[in-house]
C-alpha cells in the first residue's frame, strides 16, 4: 500500500471530510473527529491492512499521521 492510499483510507476511517487535509504533519491529537472510536476503528485498520496490533503505548507515541506511519513500519509502504 502506498503512503497516499493509507492517508486516504486513514481520513475515510476517521470520518474526514476532506481527505486532502491529512497529511504526515498533521496533528492526530488536534482532529475533533480522533476520539476513543477513531482509536478502535484505527486499531482495525492497521490490523486488516499490516496485520499488526497497536497497543496502548503505541497510542502514547501517535501524535501524528507519520508517526503513526512509523510505528506501523515504513518498509510496509511502497
Amino acid at each position: 500500500m502506498k503512503k497516499s492510499e493509507f492517508i486516504e483510507e486513514l481520513a475515510d476511517t476517521l470520518e474526514i471530510e476532506d481527505a486532502e487535509t491529512l497529511q504526515e504533519e498533521t496533528d492526530l491529537t488536534e482532529l475533533e473527529e480522533y476520539d476513543s472510536m477513531a482509536r478502535v476503528a484505527l486499531i482495525a485498520l492497521v490490523d486488516e491492512h499490516f496485520g499488526k496490533e497497536l497497543t496502548p503505548q503505541n497510542f502514547k507515541a501517535i501524535t501524528t499521521v507519520g508517526s503513526l506511519i512509523n510505528i506501523i513500519g515504513e518498509e510496509q509502504f511502497d
